[in-house]
């Protein structure tokens, strides 16, 4: 994976939606790797509308920043 290569090209948002504890939800974004399906990482939250804004950003900076800056801002290894 090039530092230059759009991130969109290498890897995917996916939510996971679960259940918590006393009956709440809890939402899970997730980064993956699109090649294998491989976790990144992921973040959880209870509170839906977070979750949701934080899917937002994350997916429009796939789209917008390039492969080194969005490494940066998510802690992504170059490895990965």
């Amino acid at each position: 994976m090039s530092e230059d290569r759009p991130p969109h090209r290498d890897f995917r948002v996916l939510t996971r939606q679960r259940g918590g504890y006393d009956g709440a939800w809890m939402v899970d974004v997730q980064l993956q790797v699109t090649a294998t399906g491989a976790l990144v990482w992921a973040q959880t939250f209870s509170d839906t509308a977070q979750a949701d804004a934080f899917q937002q950003e994350l997916e429009e900076d796939l789209s917008s920043l390039d492969g080194a800056s969005f490494r940066r801002k998510y802690g992504v290894p170059t490895s990965t």
